[in-house]
């Protein structure tokens, strides 16, 4: 039996597809403007999935006078594996780049697997960011 629910998770997914991600901000709050040092150093800072999830920040500020949002992943086994994505409030692709953001592929938890998003990230991120 498990092996036929397998096979059926792997056939529905598709490899090479990514997932762009949407901007979750409905409301534009007034947010703290943020520098690449202030940006780096909260990404770079470790994140515990086991933390007090009401504690964890959604929007961190502004970039460039872009807004940066905190979004966190999981999939069948949460808190466990929770994946943290510092990104920009915008679609991935033009309105990305043209903000100074790179629209990349992060690699992130999706049922009993992985499987990419597309999200729009601040440039000075880009490397500690997979």
């Amino acid at each position: 039996m498990m092996e036929i629910v397998l096979a059926l998770v792997v056939a529905l997914q598709r490899p090479g597809e990514v997932t762009p991600a949407r901007p979750e901000l409905g409301v534009r709050q007034a947010l703290n403007p943020l520098n690449d040092a202030k940006l780096i150093d909260f990404v770079r800072r470790p994140f515990d999935p086991m933390s007090d999830e009401a504690r964890w920040p959604r929007a961190l500020g502004t970039h460039h006078g872009v807004p940066v949002i905190v979004s966190y992943t999981c999939s069948d086994v949460c808190p466990n594996y929770t994946k943290r994505i510092v990104h920009y409030d915008l679609a991935p692709g033009e309105e990305c780049e043209r903000a100074g953001g790179i629209s990349k592929d992060i690699v992130v938890p999706s049922g009993i697997g992985t499987g990419l998003r597309r999200f729009c990230i601040p440039a000075p991120t880009d490397p500690y960011q997979q």
